[in-house]
């Protein structure tokens, strides 16, 4: 059994040190790279990926609640349950909510730690830009927009992307 002596154990990893060859210039530079990169990711990396969860998520919201009659199902009911018994307005702000909080939900679970924290800082510019998106995508697809209905949409859309993601990036730290 070797008895642990610490300053001859701290003498020998020094002299063990000196002995030792640097890696080369370049490949300290990738490393240095790599780590910055994975602790401070840049806003366009981060803003492609959650478009891209966004989108995904989105296609899967148009199967039961379509957005500005666009669906993949024509599915109406429960489009026709909202618009019913809340009104135009606050059924585009639910199906807003929707389109958009669902993405957030994922978005909080399948980013990593420093791309969250980059979202958090400036949230409210994420959240707005993925709403346009969303309805820019709509318009693209041939969707019919009116201005009254678009304004509650971004509303619904932006406000619950915001605190869903908030809230579920809460949940996720506290487990």
């Amino acid at each position: 059994m070797k008895v642990f002596k610490p300053n001859h154990d701290f003498q020998e990893f020094l002299a063990a040190s000196e002995k030792r060859l640097s890696p080369p210039e370049h490949m300290q530079n990738n490393i240095l790279e790599y780590v910055k990169s994975e602790l401070q990711p840049s806003h366009h990396i981060v803003f492609s990926k959650l478009i891209g969860i966004h989108t995904f998520i989105g296609i899967l919201t148009l199967t039961f609640c379509p957005q500005f009659t666009m669906s993949l199902t024509h599915n109406q009911k429960l489009y026709h349950f909202f618009h019913h018994t809340f009104g135009a307005s606050i059924c585009m702000m639910i199906c807003g909510s929707i389109f958009i909080g669902s993405g957030a939900i994922f978005a909080a679970y399948l980013l990593n730690k420093q791309e969250v924290m980059l979202i958090k800082k400036t949230k409210w510019l994420y959240y707005i830009s993925i709403s346009m998106l969303g309805v820019l995508s709509f318009i693209f697809l041939g969707a019919e927009i009116y201005l009254h209905l678009f304004s509650y949409w971004i509303l619904g859309a932006s406000i619950s992307g915001v605190y869903i993601f908030e809230f579920n990036v809460s949940l996720r730290n506290a487990l």
